[in-house]
């Protein structure tokens, strides 16, 4: 009985180690994007997205890439190709509902869909921070 009393609390404390490293981390992100968030001038400048609560995603964090000038989905213009952030491409077409990319895979080439970041679904999101060219979509 000693035993599993010792492992239990030994489990437990780990836990609220993780806890605690979690919420220093959460931390330490919401004060660079409310102190240190650059200008986004390059897909480069989007900082990695946060996995949040919607909440939270749509109270704070979509007005501060706003804010740092990410395109808001309002201001976007359909058949407008844009430069921007995903984890695949840094240009897309916007369709009016979604964004479309040219996705490279396995050594074929075909049309692929992500969100704006404003409509979180969970999947990688496109941040749109300007206007590009037909020649920047065909080359990506």
């Amino acid at each position: 009985m000693k035993m599993e009393d010792n492992n239990l609390e030994i489990k437990l404390k780990a836990q609220a180690q993780l806890q605690q490293i979690k919420e220093e981390r959460l931390k330490k992100i919401k004060q660079f994007w409310e102190n240190e968030l650059p200008k986004l001038n390059s897909p480069e400048d989007v900082p990695e997205l946060p996995k949040v609560s919607e909440t939270e995603w749509r109270e704070f964090y979509v007005p501060k890439l706003i804010q740092a000038g990410a395109i808001a989905k309002e201001n976007l213009v359909v058949g407008k190709i844009y430069i921007g952030d995903h984890r695949r491409t840094n240009c897309a077409k916007w369709t009016g509902k979604e964004f479309v990319y040219r996705r490279y895979k396995f050594g074929m080439v075909y049309d692929d869909y992500c969100n704006h970041f404003e409509d979180d679904d969970g999947f990688a999101l496109f941040v749109p921070i300007r206007e590009g060219t037909e020649e920047d979509y065909n080359k990506n």
